[in-house]
C-alpha cells in the first residue's frame, strides 16, 4: 500500500480548470556577439523552445509528474492551496554553452572559466493567487553536461558568421556527458500596478547544477494589456527559463508595447558550469575562487507585432562569477518570439 501511495504521489499530475490546453509557444535565442563583443566568452549563447498549456502534463516525455510529486513531498502546495488560485504549466527544451576568452587554443586554459555546455528539458508550474497579489513557481530541470552538441552548434554558428573556430571543447566540463538536474522554487509579489506600469518583487531558491538563493525586482512600463504575472524575465538562469505563455487583452485595439528592466542579487553556493560535477573535468574553478555574490541586471522592450504574436529584444548581464586575473563581468543580447492563444 505504501509503495502504491508513493507511485500515485509522483506520477499523478493535478490539472487546472482555468488553463487552456494549448496556450502558446516561445523561442529564445541569446548570443554575446550581438552585444558588440569581438569574441565569444563566458556565457556565449543559448537557445530554448517553450511549449505552454495543460498539454505539457500529457506528453509521453514530461517531467511534470515528477515535479508535482516533489512539490507534494515537501508540502509546497500548502502555501497556496487554501486560497483561490490558478495554475499554469510549461515545458522547455534548450541548450547553453560557455567558453573562456581564448577559444583558439586547443590546450587547457587553467586561469579562466572552463568550456561548458548544458542540454536540458524542464517543466514548470506557475500558480497565481489573484486576490493576494502573489504567485508561486515550481520547476524541475533535467539535462546533460559535457555533450558534443554544443561544440557542433557553436562551430556551425561561427562558420556562418565567419568567426574564429572554438578549438578547446575537448576540455569542457564533464566532457563526454554527465546527467544533471536542478529544482527551483520561487515567489512573486505585486507591489504596484497601474494602467501603464507594473512592479513586482521576486524571491527564488535553486538546488542542483546551480545552487543559490536570490532576490530582486522587475518593472515594466508602457502600453500594457496583461496581468502583472504574465511577464517573467526574472525567471532566468542565463537563458530565460520555462514559464507559461500568456495572451494580452488587447482586443481589437492597439497591441502591447512596453519597456522593462530589473535586477537581482544572487548568493551563489555552487555552479556546475564552473566547478564541474562528479565526473573528472580537466579545467574547473575551485570553490574558494567562486564569487558568492553575483549581481544581475536586464532591460529590454517587448511589442505585440501582430495580434497575439510578440517579440522582445533585451540586454542582460552579471558581475564576475569567479576570482582571478581573468575574472570579468558578462553581457549578452537576447531575442524572444512568442505566440499566444
Amino acid at each position: 500500500m505504501f509503495r502504491y501511495a508513493i507511485f500515485i504521489l509522483f506520477l499523478c499530475p493535478i490539472a487546472s480548470a482555468d488553463e487552456l490546453y494549448n496556450s502558446g509557444w516561445r523561442i529564445n535565442a541569446d548570443n554575446d556577439l550581438l552585444a558588440g563583443q569581438n569574441t565569444d566568452r563566458d556565457y556565449t549563447g543559448g537557445i530554448a523552445f517553450t511549449l505552454s498549456g495543460r498539454r505539457v502534463q500529457e506528453y509521453p516525455v514530461t517531467l511534470d509528474s515528477l515535479r508535482a510529486g516533489t512539490d507534494r513531498l515537501i508540502s509546497f502546495p500548502l502555501l497556496y492551496q487554501s486560497f483561490v488560485n490558478m495554475s499554469f504549466h510549461s515545458q522547455q527544451y534548450g541548450m547553453l554553452w560557455f567558453t573562456p576568452d581564448d577559444i583558439e587554443s586547443t590546450a587547457p586554459i587553467y586561469d579562466d572559466r572552463p568550456y561548458a555546455s548544458l542540454l536540458f528539458m524542464s517543466n514548470s508550474e506557475f500558480t497565481v493567487l489573484p486576490e493576494k497579489g502573489v504567485a508561486y513557481i515550481s520547476r524541475l530541470t533535467i539535462g546533460f553536461l559535457g555533450l558534443d552538441a554544443a561544440e557542433n552548434v557553436q562551430a556551425f554558428l561561427h562558420e556562418a558568421t565567419n568567426s574564429d573556430v572554438p578549438n578547446g571543447w575537448g576540455n569542457q566540463v564533464s566532457s563526454g556527458g554527465e546527467p544533471t538536474a536542478m529544482l527551483t522554487y520561487g515567489i512573486q509579489q505585486s507591489i504596484y500596478t497601474s494602467a501603464q506600469q507594473q512592479l513586482k518583487l521576486e524571491y527564488e531558491g535553486n538546488l542542483g547544477f546551480i545552487t543559490d538563493v536570490n532576490a530582486g525586482i522587475n518593472w515594466r512600463w508602457g502600453r500594457i494589456n496583461s496581468s502583472w504575472w504574465a511577464f517573467n524575465p526574472y525567471q532566468s538562469k542565463y537563458i530565460q527559463q520555462s514559464m507559461p505563455v500568456f495572451s494580452s487583452n488587447s482586443g481589437e485595439g492597439n497591441g502591447e508595447l512596453y519597456l522593462w528592466a530589473g535586477g537581482r542579487l544572487n548568493f551563489r553556493v555552487y555552479n556546475a558550469m564552473l566547478q564541474g560535477q562528479f565526473r573528472h573535468s580537466e579545467v574547473t574553478v575551485s570553490s574558494s575562487d567562486m564569487e558568492r555574490l553575483v549581481a544581475e541586471y536586464w532591460f529590454g522592450v517587448t511589442g505585440e507585432i501582430v495580434k497575439k504574436y510578440y517579440a522582445s529584444i533585451f540586454v542582460r548581464g552579471h558581475t564576475e562569477e569567479f576570482k582571478g586575473s581573468n575574472a570579468r563581468s558578462a553581457t549578452w543580447v537576447g531575442l524572444v518570439f512568442s505566440r499566444a492563444y
